[in-house]
């Protein structure tokens, strides 16, 4: 399965899949932030995308945006394998494989940066807005 369907994978998606017609393709976000929990055996990716909503939640009106986070949050990690981190891992390819029940196999791969595991269970544990300056750290 490939990243630009990842809500059909990923459970409790329900805010973003109400938020866009046609979810952010995860190939096409940035991935900004990847947060290994060795106590929780979890994964936490964040992606980061231009991509605005055609319906924002409603706790957005008030506010300014040019950015969206979602952090999708991977427990029961297991067979965790990372081979070199570069980057250009912000740039990866995302591929997601759905496994018997819950779980679901996540492969992130980029020139110099490669991270695998199985997961049995997904979540989205942040979905938020901002605005950018545009301007990379």
């Amino acid at each position: 399965m490939s990243a630009s369907d990842w809500t059909a994978v990923i459970g409790a998606t329900d805010e973003v899949t109400h938020a866009y017609t046609t979810p952010p393709d995860l190939n096409a976000c940035r991935l900004y932030y990847t947060q290994i929990d060795e106590r929780d055996a979890s994964v936490t990716l964040m992606f980061e995308t231009t991509a605005l909503p055609e319906r924002p939640p409603l706790t957005w009106a008030e506010r300014e945006y040019n950015t969206v986070e979602i952090y999708v949050k991977f427990t029961g990690v297991r067979g965790l394998r990372v081979d070199g981190w570069q980057f250009s891992a912000r740039d990866a390819g995302i591929t997601l494989k759905p496994r018997e029940g819950t779980n679901v196999r996540v492969t992130v791969e980029a020139e110099g940066s490669y991270l695998a595991f199985t997961a049995s269970g997904s979540t989205v544990a942040r979905f938020r807005s901002y605005l950018s300056s545009g301007t990379d750290c």
